[in-house]
């Protein structure tokens, strides 16, 4: 059974559903990155998910975006992403580490040397928002054969039909985007958003996670009545902005990160399912 399994299987006993914080691999440099998710292990997250610096990324809002530019300023390079992760692997993190990257990144190295990169570094899983299911030619299959999980993304517009189809390639979690549009806060949450959560979960038994627009604590709280797990993103990358301009660095811009952190996590996991 995969880490990622194992996390659900043990959430699911304990009637919790998982918190998945987001961040920038190299904003505002590598050794920060790695601080953020030791940090963030230690304060309660079940699943960290890391982002690749790109150019022109999919779906991601101004908060992110700008914070991809600043890492690839400072010379990014995804040579980086795996050495960091082996970095926190070697320094005992537990939790699955899951990386967002686009497919031409992936494409780039070739898919199976990437795989293999990831699965050698400690990698559990990879979401590659601009590769749809169901035309990802045996992507999935060379991912699990890797021994990772490849993790597909459903929107509040996809069809029933691909809704299927996409429930049935995800393994994992299946990424559920709340509401169309960019990643970025929101005041408020869709009013279908538990019905449509419901919807993907009676199509599958691989858990729904919720990404897009939760930003506080309330809003992680509400998601995990119906969801199995709360991903939160631009929230937690706009407090390493606010760090950098507050000329926070080291442990101060962690802890100033972490503050949150722990907030959305504590309310993530007060619901009991």
């Amino acid at each position: 059974m995969s880490r990622i399994a194992e996390t659900f299987k043990r959430l699911k006993s304990e009637k919790k559903a998982a918190f998945i914080p987001f961040f920038v691999t190299g904003d505002p440099d590598i050794q920060t990155t790695i601080d953020l998710v030791r940090a963030a292990e230690a304060s309660g997250a079940d699943i960290v998910e890391l982002g690749v610096p790109f150019s022109d990324p999919i779906a991601d809002g101004p908060v992110i975006q700008a914070s991809y530019y600043r890492a690839l300023d400072k010379g990014f390079r995804v040579s980086q992403l795996f050495e960091m992760a082996s970095a926190l692997r070697a320094g005992g993190l537990k939790i699955p580490l899951v990386c967002m990257v686009s497919q031409t990144l992936v494409f780039k190295r070739t898919l199976p040397v990437f795989l293999e990169s990831c699965k050698k570094a400690g990698f559990d899983g990879l979401i590659i928002p601009d590769l749809p299911a169901g035309y990802e030619g045996d992507s999935a299959e060379q991912t699990a054969a890797a021994g990772l999980d490849l993790i597909f993304l459903i929107a509040p517009t996809t069809l029933t039909e691909r809704r299927s189809v996409i429930a049935t390639r995800s393994r994992g979690f299946i990424y559920y985007i709340s509401t169309t549009g960019i990643t970025g806060a929101r005041t408020t949450l869709p009013p279908d958003l538990a019905e449509n959560i419901k919807d993907i979960q009676s199509r599958t038994q691989t858990p729904v996670c919720v990404g897009f627009g939760i930003s506080r604590p309330d809003q992680a709280s509400a998601v995990a009545v119906a969801a199995d797990g709360v991903i939160i993103g631009s929230a937690l990358v706009k407090k390493v902005e606010e760090a950098q301009s507050l000329q926070l660095a080291g442990a101060a811009l962690v802890n100033h990160v972490t503050a949150l952190v722990k907030e959305l996590a504590e309310a993530a996991h007060q619901v009991k399912r």
